[in-house]
């Protein structure tokens, strides 16, 4: 064991790196809740001083209801970095260290992570903007490229370990490019279609049915 360490080069370990990415999926997924609207100290909403309980009541659920585009904002974004972040995962339980060019994939790939709660508040608060939409698909579809660039070139820098890279881990990859430039496609759909949110659902939908095909149809690798 101390011998497989010291081959490996200085800053190129997996669990510094592992451990630093876990970090900051954990406080980007804190972070998208925080921006969600919340009721203030407001009269309306307590009951007394001439409020009623039915009235509150009424008051906090149509609030809450003005808030339904942060909400489905939020789901949307928590889904997607915890499919980046198993991603992720499963990948470094494959390899024993980095290169230094995986090393940078992962400066773009968590400076997307990070930023994502940004653009996910902007479309949350302004749902039937085309341009709030169109920034989170671009900021996702990036930060989908960034996950893919990060898989492809741990393969081809020979970081996975023998016996631990089978047909199904490059169906994964070959998936995780097309449903990235699918998000990118979003963002210019969104100018024209309203109900782009579908869209971005559909995503996982469309990629277990493009695993499912290529499981029985050749493809080139990536």
């Amino acid at each position: 064991m101390q011998a497989q360490e010291q081959r490996v080069p200085a800053g190129l370990s997996s669990e510094r790196v592992g451990f630093f990415t876990d970090a900051v999926f954990a406080i980007a997924m804190t972070l998208l809740v925080i921006e969600i609207p919340r009721p203030e100290d407001d009269e309306q909403f307590t009951v007394g001083a001439g409020v009623g309980k039915a009235e509150a009541g009424r008051n906090l659920v149509h609030f809450l209801n003005e808030q339904t585009g942060s909400f489905v904002a939020y789901a949307l974004a928590f889904w997607t970095l915890w499919i980046v972040w198993r991603q992720h995962h499963v990948l470094f339980d494959r390899i024993d260290r980095l290169s230094p060019a995986l090393v940078r994939w992962h400066l773009p790939l968590l400076l997307l992570i990070g930023f994502l709660p940004y653009p996910t508040t902007v479309f949350g608060h302004h749902t039937d903007n085309p341009a709030a939409a169109a920034l989170y698909a671009l900021s996702v579809g990036a930060l989908l490229i960034c996950r893919s660039g990060v898989q492809s070139q741990a393969v081809r820098d020979g970081l996975i370990r023998a016996g631990t890279a089978p047909d199904g881990y490059r169906v994964e990859r070959r998936t995780s490019w097309i449903i990235a430039w699918y998000f990118l496609a979003t963002a210019l759909l969104s100018w024209w279609t309203p109900w782009i949110v579908a869209a971005w659902v559909a995503g996982p939908v469309l990629s277990a049915v493009l695993k499912r095909w290529q499981h029985r149809t050749p493809a080139i690798d990536l």
